[in-house]
């Protein structure tokens, strides 16, 4: 099992793509771009966030307790994704959608990205 460094490293590196994404966009593309990206980025950034909650909640747990706990975390997250791009899409009409899905995107990629470092938490 991953501590909580590891964790935190994945969450961290979630947030270091979607403001590099964010920056890099409204540096050659435009203000619209850049916040339709950070947006994305906070839809993944926040399912990250609450998986973890749910997930990680126990260290010590028989191995059904664990898999129950993980399902159950990935339908929250996959659930408050889906809410949150609808209610992002209804409340905000003039976006830049596809930088949504591409600033989420960023942000997801972050997680396999992470599996490759070992953050040991010194920092």
């Amino acid at each position: 099992m991953y501590g909580k460094a590891q964790i935190r490293g994945i969450i961290r590196l979630q947030i270091g793509f979607t403001m590099l994404l964010t920056i890099a966009l409204l540096l050659i593309v435009d203000q619209k771009a850049a916040i339709a990206s950070f947006s994305g980025g906070l839809i993944a950034v926040l399912g990250s966030v609450l998986y973890s909650l749910i997930a990680y909640r126990a260290r010590l747990a028989a191995a059904a307790e664990l898999l129950r706990r993980h399902f159950a975390a990935e339908m929250a997250k996959l659930s408050v994704t889906l809410i949150a791009f609808a209610a992002f899409f209804m409340f905000y009409r003039d976006v830049a959608w596809a930088w949504v899905f591409a600033g989420y995107l960023v942000a997801a990629s972050a997680y396999w990205f992470g599996l490759l470092i070992k953050f040991d938490g010194k920092k």
